[in-house]
């Protein structure tokens, strides 16, 4: 079953190294308690994850009322960005949004319907090739945990590194966060 493992790490690394509300969240956000906020994103991330595969594992092949989950948690990326956006140089209101960072991992999981669509596709196609559930989790699971901690680790000494510069990333990745969002919305509006 190592097998299963090393191939749902790899597949996962490649999707969690792509673009996406997870690395713009962890570029503005993951420079103030890196590991703390990455384990929780990653929690908020792991928990529909987890919820996925066990669903594909009793044979569940649709998500009811998927559409308005997905624009809920495109709602609420889409008001993670702003206030990322509009107060990235207040060092307190960033510890304020670390506060969260299960419930943003939800909402980047969550609005995302390229999510929906991998795991309604490759997902279950997978699993149902290679039945091994928990395998698959844990090698999946871990390559978020490896891309999302070595982003963050990178992103807090190079907080450092740009000083006052810093504010326009979190700014960038804020706007990032509120575009996805945005394009979340409109994919899951359109016919």
């Amino acid at each position: 079953m190592i097998d299963v493992v090393a191939a749902s790490f790899l597949i996962g690394f490649s999707g969690a190294a792509s673009p996406g509300p997870m690395t713009a969240s962890v570029l503005g956000l993951g420079s103030r308690q890196p590991g703390r906020f990455v384990a929780g994103l990653v929690a908020g991330h792991g928990i529909p994850e987890a919820a996925m595969v066990a669903a594909i594992a009793f044979g569940v092949r649709d998500i009811p009322h998927i559409d308005l989950i997905a624009l809920l948690g495109s709602g609420i990326l889409i008001a993670f960005g702003i206030v990322q956006f509009l107060h990235a140089g207040e060092s307190v209101i960033v510890k304020e949004e670390t506060r969260a960072p299960v419930a943003l991992g939800l909402a980047c999981t969550l609005g995302n319907p390229y999510w929906w669509v991998w795991w309604l596709t490759f997902g279950v196609g997978f699993l149902a090739l290679h039945p091994a559930f928990v395998e698959f989790y844990v090698g999946h699971i871990g390559a978020d945990i490896v891309w999302l901690g070595l982003l963050a680790f990178a992103v807090s000494r190079g907080a450092n590194v740009l000083g006052h510069h810093y504010k326009k990333v979190v700014q960038a990745s804020g706007l990032a966060m509120v575009l996805f969002g945005l394009y979340f919305t409109l994919t899951i509006l359109s016919p």
